[in-house]
């Protein structure tokens, strides 16, 4: 059984344009299929395009481990939009004794990450020194030090938390080197600094740091590499599914997909040139209770 699915999900052979449209129906709804490519990648976007929710599934999809080729693979049903990975698909042709046919439709595929866009931010502003308070009545001056390191984080718009060997893998390679210096994923730096700041009678001061930061997205593409369907007769013979190398047999724009809504941003301070954290620095003050200072 296993082997048979597996035939079925990984199986390579090109069937012409106007049988696949055919088959699957899909010459009734050409219409609504005419994304034009252009996402990152070269890919087209499916969101909005093909039925249930499509970030998620693209997640999923991802989210699977590879086979030995590197592939993953999945299931659709064209017509509600569920979306089975290949242990649900395994799952449900075990108790039906054959895979799934009816509306549901097969792909393998590779999943790859090039950016979309990048911007950049504000940090969240940090206090980067203890509070040195001054109970005299008239103006002091104290050493304050000051101490900060670079921060990077990772997150999903939709499904389970990144793993941090995942993050580093997707954002601490290839993709740092567009930026530069400004681009500091993983590259951790710091600073601690000392310097004599002026203190008002009954107050106490202290420094922030807001961190300017780079932010990378990356909009995960599935690279198609098979799509089957059943065209009729018995479901675990070979000969009953039809296959192309398309999302859903479209054509050739359609062999790398996206879903706009799932994203994986990458966020990172930056740094100067000299490899220092790049930000601003503030001096914040708040007065006493009058009753703790010299009158």
């Amino acid at each position: 059984m296993k082997s048979a699915l597996k035939s079925v999900l990984k199986r390579g052979a090109l069937v012409t344009m106007t049988t696949a449209l055919a088959v699957t129906g899909l010459a009734a709804t050409a219409g609504t299929a005419n994304a034009a490519p252009g996402g990152p990648g070269g890919s087209t976007n499916i969101r909005g395009v093909d039925p249930g929710d499509t970030d998620l599934m693209i997640e999923r999809l991802c989210s699977q481990e590879a086979d030995d080729d590197g592939r993953v693979h999945g299931s659709l049903n064209v017509e509600t939009g569920q979306f089975r990975t290949y242990d649900e698909v395994y799952a449900e042709a075990e108790r039906l004794g054959h895979s799934p046919t009816g509306p549901w439709e097969y792909f393998s595929g590779y999943c790859t990450y090039p950016q979309s866009s990048t911007w950049s931010i504000k940090g969240e502003t940090v206090r980067t020194s203890r509070w040195i308070g001054n109970q005299g009545t008239t103006d002091d001056k104290e050493t304050i030090v000051r101490n900060y390191t670079t921060k990077t984080s990772a997150k999903k718009s939709v499904g389970a938390k990144i793993s941090l060997s995942f993050a580093k893998g997707l954002f601490g390679g290839g993709v740092e080197s567009s930026f530069s210096y400004e681009w500091g994923w993983e590259k951790s730096s710091s600073f601690e600094l000392r310097s004599e700041k002026s203190i008002p009678a009954c107050a106490q001061i202290a420094t922030t740091w807001t961190p300017y930061q780079r932010v990378v997205r990356v909009n995960p593409v599935f690279n198609v590499t098979n799509y089957s369907w059943h065209k009729g007769g018995d479901p675990n013979d070979a000969d009953s599914w039809e296959n192309t190398t398309t999302w859903r047999g479209r054509d050739a724009s359609w062999q790398k997909i996206y879903s706009h809504g799932y994203y994986i941003d990458g966020i990172s301070d930056k740094l100067l040139p000299d490899g220092s954290p790049d930000g601003r620095e503030d001096k914040i003050q708040e007065n006493l209770d009058p009753a703790t200072c010299a009158k």
